[in-house]
């Protein structure tokens, strides 16, 4: 796991008001349309030359509201709704730690759906967000840490 991502879900943390340490965070959807619009165009337009950034940033503030924030800590995992600027929101779920918490990937066996539900992060609960489909390391350090009960 990278120590950034470790920085990030202490400060997610913190931000949380939890009284526990970070271990991964990363930043979902709430369902797969959303990712495969919104996360396509925030992932690409950080590689727009001069304005890609703010392109970025515009499409992140106007689309918060299907943001979700999933962060593990040393103890349990949560689910929230997300802010501007990373910020949590309402928290919709709380795990404790353990195994088969999470599982990454399309339940069903087709390849189009495997390939464009690679970032499902499905909650033993059935709760599920949709990590973006370029970008997942995040979502697999989320089953990794997840996963792995407390103290492990």
């Amino acid at each position: 796991m990278r120590k950034y991502n470790q920085r990030m879900a202490q400060r997610v943390a913190r931000r949380a008001h939890l009284n526990e340490r970070g271990v991964a965070v990363c930043f979902a959807y709430n369902n797969l349309l959303t990712s495969l619009l919104i996360g396509v165009v925030e992932d690409v337009a950080g590689y727009v030359p001069t304005v890609g950034a703010v392109i970025e940033l515009a499409v992140s503030i106007l689309t918060f509201y299907f943001h979700r924030i999933v962060l593990v800590t040393d103890q349990n995992v949560f689910v929230y709704r997300d802010w501007p600027f990373h910020f949590p929101g309402k928290q919709l779920a709380a795990y404790p730690r353990h195994a088969d918490l999470v599982k990454l990937g399309s339940p069903n066996t087709g390849g189009f759906s495997r390939f464009i539900r690679r970032g499902q992060l499905t909650f033993d609960d059935g709760h599920v967000v949709y990590h973006g489909i370029l970008w997942i390391r995040r979502a697999q350090y989320i089953v990794q840490e997840g996963n792995n009960p407390t103290g492990s």
